[in-house]
């Protein structure tokens, strides 16, 4: 499976999880699943997943302003980065969709970026680097590790989470 069959994917699946999302009280997505200074509930995660596409794809690999800024603007602090908590699920959905909506409109510079060889610096205070290739891949890995936070998350919460499975939605 190529990149942009695998965001196909991704975005299929996304809708999927959206729609059980919409469907939970706004208390549950908002309450702190887990303990930690980052993602602590549904909202903190859907957000950084967004971001962290955003940023990659965006700020990183074609040096364009990030959705975020017509949103909420940039974080200026590790709270605002992480906690989301107070945001409506509209709000965070919105942005994630424009953040998917500029993907898509971007698809074809980010394979040229990706054709081109360059190298994309991960960490701003290392000196190793990743291919855009790989940045690519890692965005999109990154959003299945964290959807199957939030799946498991409803599930703890005591609710029925979506199957998002590639082969279960590609028999579809």
């Amino acid at each position: 499976m190529d990149a942009e069959a695998f965001y196909r994917y991704l975005t299929q699946a996304r809708r999927e999880l959206w729609t059980t999302l919409r469907a939970l009280p706004d208390e549950t997505l908002s309450q702190a699943v887990i303990q930690t200074e980052g993602a602590r509930c549904i909202k903190d995660l859907a957000v950084h997943v967004a971001m962290v596409e955003d940023g990659w794809f965006r700020a990183e690999l074609l040096g364009r302003p990030l959705t975020l800024e017509a949103f909420w603007g940039e974080p200026r602090s590790a709270d605002a980065y992480w906690h989301h908590q107070h945001r409506s699920l509209e709000d965070v959905l919105a942005y994630w969709t424009a953040v998917e909506a500029q993907t898509r409109s971007d698809w074809p510079a980010l394979m040229d970026v990706v054709a081109s060889g360059r190298r994309a610096t991960p960490v701003d205070d290392r000196p190793e680097t990743i291919s855009a290739d790989e940045a690519v891949w890692h965005v999109m890995q990154h959003e299945v590790r964290h959807t199957a936070q939030i799946v498991q998350m409803i599930r703890q919460l005591g609710h029925t989470p979506p199957s998002l499975d590639l082969a279960f939605m590609a028999m579809r």
